[in-house]
């Protein structure tokens, strides 16, 4: 978890951070009304910090960043609310942000958490029954505050009280004409596309993940490979197969502890083979040849690169 030092002090709440231009506009709301959030990104492999630290950094932001993989793994596998698009559990995860943002806020002794959100903006999170299932699942609702919409909320959706003599904003919908003149006020000349940035709507990434998922798989790092690779599953194992150059260069530099394969004369896929069953091994050597347009019989071909050592 983060934890703020001596130099920190000056810090009042914490604002999620997306790197969109809700987000950064919902940041710079907070500081005309006086207060100083802390910027803070968590990632996973399903959502890189990168292009968010980018736009930060462009935007003159210091952005903290905290990895929560571990922790969502358990919402991804069983989500209260189900999936929205493929293996994405929308709801729940907007709550586990805000809850872990909440975690720090109490530890710091801070006084609200602040999120981009727009009121009718997405379908599942956004809408007044989305922001409801939310509030149910957090572990202290009162804390939350959504500034680009604050002034229709209140009353509808317990609100922070230290906001309730304060002026916040009133944007509803899709249409983004509002924000994109709060972008000229505020000088923000950078920003990220409002989709697009969470992997688990993808269907081929989710069906990947979710042999992973149903295979017990918990180390990160596999969940990073299947972004580069080939993901095969036999009876009892699983292999991960690169597709081209960099593919291999990425199974390579992940691959701590890991047995890797590749064809004696390096001129074809990297493989990473989880398991002990020696069928499964047999045909995993028939897929590396496979992949390699060379002649499936000839297992003597592929040899041992690397152990994980």
């Amino acid at each position: 978890m983060i934890q703020l030092n001596k130099t920190d002090n000056s810090f009042d709440g914490i604002h999620l951070f997306s790197g969109g231009l809700d987000s950064l506009i919902s940041y710079f709301v907070l500081k005309d009304l006086g207060f100083n959030p802390l910027p803070i990104y968590f990632e996973t492999p399903f959502f890189s910090s990168e292009k968010a630290k980018d736009i930060a950094e462009k935007n003159g932001i210091k952005l903290s960043v905290e990895n929560v993989f571990n922790d969502y793994l358990s919402i991804l596998k069983k989500p209260v609310y189900g999936y929205g698009k493929n293996l994405n559990p929308c709801i729940d995860c907007k709550a586990f942000m805000i809850n872990k943002a909440i975690d720090i806020a109490i530890k710091e002794g801070l006084k609200y958490v602040s999120t981009g959100e727009v009121f009718n903006q997405r379908p599942m999170s956004q809408t007044f029954q989305g922001m409801k299932k939310i509030e149910k699942l957090l572990k202290r609702k009162d804390l939350l505050v959504r500034p680009l919409s604050g002034e229709i909320l209140k009353g509808k959706l317990e609100t922070n009280t230290i906001f309730k003599d304060k002026k916040l904003l009133s944007i509803e919908g899709r249409k983004r004409e509002i924000q994109f003149k709060l972008a000229k006020k505020y000088n923000i000349k950078y920003f990220s596309s409002p989709s697009g940035g969470c992997l688990l709507t993808y269907k081929e990434y989710s069906e990947k993940i979710r042999i992973l998922l149903d295979s017990n798989i918990k180390d990160e790092r596999y969940f990073k490979m299947v972004k580069h690779c080939r993901l095969i599953k036999f009876n009892n194992s699983l292999a991960f197969i690169g597709r081209d150059k960099e593919d291999n260069e990425v199974l390579i530099s992940l691959s701590k502890r890991d047995n890797v394969y590749q064809i004696t004369d390096r001129k074809g896929p990297v493989g990473i083979f989880l398991g002990d069953d020696e069928k499964d091994f047999q045909n995993f050597l028939k897929k590396m040849l496979f992949y390699s347009k060379r002649d499936t019989t000839l297992p003597h071909l592929i040899e041992k690169i690397g152990d994980g050592a």
